[in-house]
């Protein structure tokens, strides 16, 4: 229902999209991660023709990944240190059908910026 709504471009309210997430995940996410709002329309910003390649640099849980591959098309790729959460990320994008994402674990020292159009950094807290 979340992503069909935003395949649709309706507003979706953060508390309603953070539902996707396990408890513990969810406490972090007004603090930590990009409001839906502001990942459409950095996403929006960011891709510019079909299949423009986007990497969020710290993914995290994955919202804006998630958020911008299903109001966009574009391929969204995020990359994370922290295993769990890529775990996680993957696992909402299989569960939800949302095709054009991928997240990766790893370092940003480790990517090859040359692949990319396009880079999201969010700094919430």
């Amino acid at each position: 229902m979340i992503f069909k709504a935003l395949r649709s471009n309706m507003d979706v309210d953060d508390s309603v999209f953070d539902d996707i997430y396990p408890s513990k995940i969810k406490q972090l996410a007004e603090r930590h991660w990009t409001p839906v709002h502001v990942a459409k329309m950095a996403a929006e910003y960011l891709v510019e023709s079909p299949m423009d390649k986007v990497l969020d640099i710290g993914a995290g849980a994955g919202k804006f990944c998630l958020v911008g591959a299903s109001c966009t098309q574009g391929m969204f790729y995020g990359v994370e240190q922290r295993e769990s959460l890529v775990e996680l990320s993957n696992g909402l994008a299989e569960k939800h059908q949302v095709h054009n994402v991928a997240f990766i674990h790893g370092n940003i020292d480790e990517i090859c910026f040359s692949y990319y159009d396009a880079f999201y950094f969010g700094i919430w807290s």
